[in-house]
Parts: C-alpha cells; structure tokens; sequence
C-alpha cells in the first residue's frame, strides 16, 4: 500500500472519533433552538450541561489517543536505540493508531531478523577468516583494517601491537589492496618476503563498503615449479650430449687403436667412416644446442595490424611435398607479429604435411571466428598423434631426424601473442588436430 492510500484511511479511521465529540454538540445545539418555552437560563444551563458531557467524552477519547500515541512514540525511539524486543499491544476496533501500532511492530520483527542474518554472517565471515590458513585482510571504506585471521597477524608482525583500526599505508598493505585481482606481486612484509597471488572480494555492510584481500604465497610453489624445470632440462641435456659424445669418444678410441695397429694406409677406409660419424654427431650436437639458444632468446614480438587471411594462405604454398587445402575465407585483421606467427603456423603446417606424406593423406587449413577470438584450424590425415603429454615439452620428439623444437617454440609464439595452442586427435577418424586461438583487435 502507497504512502497516498495510508494517509487516506488513516484520515477516514479518525472520523468516527471525532463525530463522537462533535455530533452531541450538533444535536444539543440544534435541539435548544428549536424548543419553546424555555428561558434564556434554562437553555443556557442545558448547553451548559452538554458540554461538559462533550468535554468528558473528548478527554476519554483523547487520553485514549495519547496513550497509543506514547506507545508509538516509545516504540520507534527502542528502534532508533537499536532496540528491536519491544512490541506495542494492539487492541481490536477501528482506532486508526492501532494500525500504526501493527507497523511499528512488523517493523521491529523485520529489524530483527536483518540484525539476526547480519550477524550469523559476520559471524560465519569471522570464523572462515579465522580457518583458512592463507593470511587475509578486512578493510572498510576508509582504508582501515577491520578483521585479521592468525596467518595474517603473523605476517604483518601482529602479535606485539593492536593493528585493528589502524591505515592500511601504516601496515604497508597499501599494494597488496590495490593491485588487480589475481595479480601477482613481490611483497615485503615483517613475517616474510615473496611473490604474492592476490585475490579481491567487496561486499556492503551497515551501509558501509569492505574489502576482503587473501594472499597466497607463491614461492615455493613456484621454486618448486623452477627445480623441476631445471631437472627436466638437465636430463634432456644429458640425454642429447650423452647420445653425442659417447659414440665420439667411442670412435676415436677406436680409431687410434687403429693407427697404433696398422699403417694409416690401410685403415683409410675405416677411418673416413669414423669420422664421418663423429661429423654427424657432432652436427646432430650443434643442431641441438642450436634450437635450445632459439628458445632462450625469442625476442618480444614486434606487433603491426596485418592481415592474417593473406598470411595463412601465403604460408600454405611453401609446404612443397604435398598440397595444403585452404578452406578458410573470411578475411581476418590481427595484431601481432607477423613474422613469429608465421613461423608458428609453419611449424604446425609441415607437422600435419609430415605427418600425411607417409599415408598419402592430406593437409587442411581453415580459420573462424569466435567472437572476439580468431580459430586457426590445421588438420591432417596423418596417423594420429602418440599417447604422450610430453609434445610441448622442448627437444622431445617422435621423428627420427627431429630437433624437439617446433611444437615448444609454437607454443611460445602463440602464447606471447595471448592465445592458446592445441594438439588433438580427429574424434571417429584417422590423423590430428592442431587448434590455434588468437585475440582479436579492440
């Protein structure tokens, strides 16, 4: 019901009260005019009389009004108190303060239950703050620290000093609330120093905006992450300079048993076949650390706005061995490096090409787009790809003569770029699915 429709029946709920002051008044008045015979006196007590009766009637309404009234009144100033237990009696009739009286009342019942809501989930907040076992902060509107859980009391030196209340600049959380969400930053603080992950939540309070800042220590995660990195390289490194150096020292051990032997004269033969393995090797062995300095050095990519469609389809005619089909289309702006991404899609070209040559199958080149994403699709007709998680992985590879390289680098092309590289088999047939996603310019 609208404030307009209150107001009215609250105007209509006064009449009868009032009519039962007024209408005695009317009627005696009315009846003392047109009796005969009375005296100026007689009529003159008469009214008298009448209205002291109307006085009497308008008191009893009255004090009965002031009473609701002073119900009301005490009842509205506990809600302003923050007071929510009182409840006004409300008696049966047709006084229209009696309606106020049931509002007031519902009124405090919903108060109440927001302040109960409001306080399990402070409560509920307080003890999963307290649980988690990831340092987090709760700030108000004013840059002021409101909630801390143990982890964070130990980071920020918390168990000598009061820090509730106290600026976040003066704690030095100053960057850990403003940085983005899901950000990483390097952070010093009293209780440890480290790179920092950092997530954001805002909420609304009493009116009142909070923010909620949770850090994860990424340090050791990401130490270990580095081991491990550096344990796989070592191992490939190993792997190849073992491959390489022990068939070379092998031949020239053999070589020069050789010559100590039997005159250089008859081991010619022998000896431009060693050598010629230790050239290979040692060529094999150049290649290798060749394609790692390629990884280490990529440079940033150099971006222009270029037309990726013309690109694509340039880039189709280089595979010499066998036909690339282009089925794509559309033409398709990109920013980005042309050159690099050229040299990805290559990669991913002659691996689907290599891949079907041995089949006679075919290669397919084809691109969508998907919103604000472009898709590159290279599909071949190949024997599918090996069961391995280990196709990104630098210098791993299936082919006999192959670096380990191409699918690495592609995959630090694309990823530079903001995109996404995939390696699939074709679902129901034979040969694999490379999917490239790419962003979109603005």
């Amino acid at each position: 019901m609208n404030l307009d429709a209150r107001s009215t029946n609250l105007a209509y709920g006064a009449m009868p009260a009032v009519g039962i002051v007024l209408l005695p008044v009317a009627a005696m008045g009315g009846t003392l005019v047109v009796m005969e015979g009375l005296s100026w006196q007689l009529r003159l007590g008469l009214f008298s009389s009448g209205m002291s009766l109307t006085l009497a009637l308008a008191w009893l309404v009255g004090s009965r009004m002031l009473r609701t009234l002073g119900t009301i009144t005490e009842l509205l100033g506990a809600l302003r108190e923050g007071d929510f237990s009182l409840r006004g009696h409300v008696r049966p009739g047709s006084d229209p303060l009696q309606g106020i009286v049931a509002d007031v009342n519902l009124l405090s019942d919903a108060l109440s239950e927001a302040r109960r809501k409001r306080t399990e989930t402070s409560r509920f907040l307080s003890k999963t703050v307290t649980a988690l076992k990831d340092p987090v902060f709760v700030a108000d509107d004013e840059g002021k620290l409101r909630l801390i859980n143990a982890a964070a009391r130990i980071l920020i030196d918390a168990e000598s000093v009061a820090v509730l209340g106290r600026d976040l600049a003066s704690l030095g959380l100053t960057e850990a609330f403003d940085i983005p969400d899901n950000a990483i930053f390097h952070g010093r603080f009293p209780g440890g120093e480290g790179r920092w992950a950092v997530r954001h939540v805002a909420w609304r309070s009493d009116g009142r905006e909070h923010r909620l800042v949770m850090l994860r220590d990424l340090s050791a995660a990401l130490g270990q992450e580095e081991r491990r990195a550096w344990q796989r390289l070592i191992r490939v490194l190993s792997h190849e300079l073992n491959n390489s150096l022990a068939p070379i020292a092998s031949l020239a051990g053999s070589l020069a048993s050789l010559l100590e032997d039997r005159p250089a004269e008859e081991v010619r033969a022998d000896l431009h076949i060693g050598l010629d393995v230790i050239g290979r090797r040692a060529n094999s062995l150049a290649r290798f650390l060749s394609g790692y300095g390629r990884l280490a050095r990529l440079p940033q990519p150099r971006s222009t706005l270029f037309r990726l469609d013309l690109a694509l389809s340039r880039l189709a005619l280089l595979e010499r061995r066998i036909d690339v089909v282009v089925l794509g289309r559309e033409a398709v702006m990109l920013y980005g490096d042309e050159d690099q991404l050229g040299q990805a899609f290559i990669n991913l070209v002659r691996n689907a090409a290599e891949a079907a040559l041995p089949v006679r199958g075919g290669v397919r080149l084809n691109w969508f787009t998907e919103g604000r994403r472009i898709r590159v699709v290279v599909e071949d007709d190949g024997m599918g790809l090996p069961d391995s998680d280990a196709l990104f992985v630098p210098f791993f590879t299936t082919k006999p003569d192959g670096s380990g390289i191409g699918l690495s680098l592609t995959r630090l092309i694309i990823e530079a770029h903001g995109g996404t590289v995939e390696l699939t088999n074709r679902p129901g047939s034979r040969g694999a699915i490379a999917t490239v996603r790419l962003p979109l310019p603005d």
